[in-house]
């Protein structure tokens, strides 16, 4: 099974938090959710790449200018999914998958950030180094801070996901519908022994598995692309599931979940979220923007250099902050 889709999951189960607090069970349902420990932090190193393009500018150093201002917005509520590079037994590893999933309980907008996991940022009281380190080296706390410090985003809580449970979870909402290139069902149908073809496809749970996991085809903006476009689609499929399904759906999902958050604090995020329900509009979106970086390589490693003004704009305008 691929290493990169846990974020997916976590998706599902905050929709499903949405629909649970409806029919007055959602303390019962947040006692599932595992709560993370106090973070052991972890030996700083640099992900070297074996293969440096030799076309790619060389600098030994970030100049960061002036320090991220806040983007404020009292309204926004800014969580962080994280997947990561894990498997059973191991330690915590290297963030594979970095969403901002920033809701607003007053225009009733959903707004999903992917981040590239080789952006080059400032980690507090680390070294400079790929986003995805910060939680290697200080887990949910330190990615947090080194969300603010570069992107001056206040971020209330973070989600990670085991992903073991992937493909149950889809098939039990009988799949989803997405519309597929030449190139991705071909790739799909080589791993999962399918039919599918160019345009809308039905897709069960391990063909949608695969497909969040596709990299050989394009590049690692395409793969979070197709991430984005699969949670539009079980959204999608979710608000025409019955309360007694999405309930099956929780017990499943919530086991597979930890969150630095509180149960009261889940609750209260469930309780203004479900305002949005009859309203909810979904806006995907990714970090760096077109001319919104450039390749470099630094410490052995081949990274996105942000260009910090240039994505504040983007985000400001993406978040709708006044």
């Amino acid at each position: 099974m691929g290493k990169k889709k846990k974020i997916i999951i976590v998706m599902l189960v905050l929709l499903f938090l949405f629909f649970a607090i409806v029919i007055g069970t959602i303390t019962y349902y947040t006692s599932k959710i595992n709560k993370v420990t106090q973070s052991v932090l972890q030996p700083e190193d640099f992900e070297t790449d074996a293969n440096i393009d030799p076309n790619r500018e060389k600098i030994d150093y970030v100049d960061w200018g002036d320090a991220a201002y806040m983007l404020e917005d009292d309204d926004l509520l800014n969580i962080i999914l994280l997947g990561q590079d894990k498997r059973s037994g191991q330690t915590r590893q290297r963030s594979d998958v970095m969403i901002l999933c920033s809701l607003n309980p007053q225009t009733g907008k959903v707004v999903l950030i992917s981040f590239m996991r080789d952006l080059y940022v400032q980690i507090p009281e680390y070294n400079d180094n790929r986003l995805n380190a910060a939680y290697v080296f200080g887990g949910f706390e330190l990615v947090k801070e080194t969300f603010t410090k570069n992107f001056g985003i206040h971020i209330d809580g973070c989600f990670e996901v085991d992903f073991t449970a992937f493909e149950t979870i889809v098939d039990m909402i009988d799949g989803v519908d997405i519309t597929l290139t030449d190139a991705e069902a071909q790739y799909i149908n080589k791993r999962c022994d399918g039919y599918l073809k160019i345009g809308e496809n039905h897709l069960n749970g391990k063909q949608a598995l695969t497909y969040v996991s596709i990299r050989a085809i394009d590049s690692d903006f395409e793969r979070t692309g197709r991430q984005r476009k699969f949670l539009v689609a079980v959204y999608k499929k979710l608000k025409t599931q019955k309360a007694t399904e999405l309930l099956d759906l929780l017990n499943t999902a919530l086991p597979y979940l930890t969150t630095d958050m509180s149960n009261i604090q889940i609750q209260l995020l469930a309780a203004r979220a479900l305002t949005m329900l009859p309203s909810i509009q979904i806006g995907t979106y990714r970090v760096p923007p077109d001319n919104g970086s450039y390749d470099a390589t630094i410490n052995g490693m081949m990274v996105l250099v942000p260009k910090l003004d240039v994505i504040h704009d983007y985000l400001v305008d993406a978040m709708g902050i006044d």
